[in-house]
């Protein structure tokens, strides 16, 4: 019965549609952003996910779970030359609680294009830069027996050019284990905050890009699990992504995914098809663990990412 359960909130999600006012008015985008390969190929539907110390990029309860210590770090190459990339370390702090500190990055140079009084183009001139930088500690503990609790307090500055901006935020969660030992609830509310310094002299303010996610993570056997994540970002609308993971040994594991997204990237090209969809795998190797992905954006283009983990 709770395997159709799971299976009706699937189509559930999917089905989910929203229209908001406010579309796309919220600043400092970077808080949405995040870096994990092996959440990627599985569209980013992780906040139900324990154990794992990128679990501080999506729902902090995650790191409850985490034994002793453990590093890891993305790199992402993403449109038009932007590199992205975090790194993660966590360790058990005491018998109920852990810690970790993250940090996230993204860089990227254009051409400065000049143009005359009637708006024509007439060349370059040099380059301009843009750059965002996150940082963040992150705090869990097992609250219950069944309850995980975990929350992060970050802090971005954003760069453009010779503009900075910058924000703080807190993101709070729990993962509950429900009475079905195969399936974990996990809910977050993320990037609760304010700005803190302005691109110009008139102050003037950016919404933070708060956002709510309830996702679910089914195990179906020891060698296949299903997450499901539904975000509902307070000024968007409603979206969603399914991945799976099926361990193909004890050497390697596959994913693949969908993000309900694929709508915004379509635009009648070739590769509209493939919008939304997602794949990778994992490798891991006594305590190291190397993970990549790739994830199509329609006609924007494929971005790749790759992980690399280290436990100890």
């Amino acid at each position: 019965m709770k395997k159709i359960i799971f299976i009706l909130a699937v189509f559930t999600a999917f089905s989910l549609s929203a229209v908001n006012d406010n579309a796309g008015t919220s600043g400092f985008t970077f808080f949405k952003t995040t870096f994990y390969a092996r959440a990627a190929a599985m569209a980013n539907a992780y906040s139900a996910v324990s154990g794992d110390v990128n679990s501080v990029f999506y729902n902090p309860a995650g790191l409850a779970k985490l034994d002793g210590k453990s590093v890891s770090t993305t790199y992402m190459n993403y449109f038009d030359g932007i590199n992205c990339g975090s790194v993660a370390y966590g360790f058990k702090y005491n018998n109920r609680f852990n810690l970790a500190v993250f940090s996230q990055f993204l860089t990227a140079k254009e051409d400065r294009t000049l143009v005359d009084e009637y708006g024509n183009y007439t060349g370059t001139d040099g380059t301009f830069g843009m750059s965002d930088l996150l940082v963040g500690i992150n705090f869990s503990t097992a609250f219950h027996q069944t309850v995980d609790f975990g929350a992060n307090i970050k802090y971005l500055q954003e760069s453009l050019d010779s503009n900075t901006a910058s924000a703080i935020a807190l993101d709070l969660a729990l993962i509950h284990q429900t009475v079905n030992k195969n399936l974990k609830i996990g809910i977050a509310l993320k990037n609760l905050g304010k700005q803190i310094s302005y691109y110009t002299d008139d102050k003037y303010k950016e919404n933070l890009p708060k956002m709510a996610v309830v996702g679910f993570n089914y195990t179906f056997s020891q060698k296949f699990i299903a997450n499901l994540d539904i975000t509902k970002p307070f000024e968007n609308d409603i979206h969603s992504g399914l991945g799976v993971e099926y361990t193909y040994n004890d050497f390697m594991k596959l994913r693949t995914g969908y993000k309900t997204e694929a709508s915004n990237w379509r635009s009648g090209g070739n590769l509209e098809i493939l919008s939304g969809l997602s794949a990778g795998f994992g490798i891991n190797w006594n305590s190291i663990d190397f993970d990549y992905a790739v994830a199509s954006y329609g006609d924007l283009g494929i971005v790749n990412q790759l992980s690399l983990g280290y436990r100890f």
